[in-house]
């Protein structure tokens, strides 16, 4: 993977409604106003829809926020709205 990432700030997301025990990552990309998140589909058995973007031991960048200080609150707001559009919850 070519972006560079701030070790010091990362975050992780998770979702824990419903009997569910969902996480995520989020790393803050270098320099940039930007985070990451990072979901990995082989840990919970699902099928990965997109070999690009992958992190190895993350798992693949499922999308990106444009924030500079990127607070877990609104993390997980936007994490489940991702699991919900993608039909896992």
């Amino acid at each position: 993977m070519n972006m560079l990432y701030d070790d010091r700030y990362y975050l992780h997301l998770g979702y824990y409604e419903n009997g569910y025990d969902l996480e995520a990552i989020a790393f803050k990309r270098k320099s940039q106003g930007v985070w990451d998140i990072f979901f990995d589909f082989e840990r919970y058995g699902l099928e990965n829809p997109n070999e690009k973007n992958e992190l190895n031991e993350f798992g693949i960048k499922i999308f990106s926020i444009e924030i500079q200080e990127l607070d877990v609150d609104y993390g997980e707001v936007r994490y489940k709205q991702w699991l919900s559009d993608q039909e896992i919850i």
